[in-house]
């Protein structure tokens, strides 16, 4: 009888163990996931503020004679 209880006890550790680990490794895709896609975001918005702020300061040439084209 005393057998049966510390094997159902391991058994049950065991399994508890295994969902955590199941749990935890889903719970870490999920936040790398999130912490790329933040990076992308971020970086997308970063090369748009960048690319908005070089326009303004470069406005482009405006071409008045025939010498300008070549």
């Amino acid at each position: 009888m005393r057998g049966e209880g510390i094997k159902g006890a391991l058994a049950l550790a065991g399994v508890l163990i295994l969902g955590l680990l199941f749990l935890f490794g889903f719970l870490i895709i999920a936040a790398v996931l999130i912490l790329i896609g933040l990076l992308i975001f971020l970086g997308f918005y970063a090369y748009l503020r960048l690319k908005l702020w070089w326009r303004k300061r470069h406005p482009p040439k405006e071409l008045e004679g025939p010498e300008d084209y070549f």
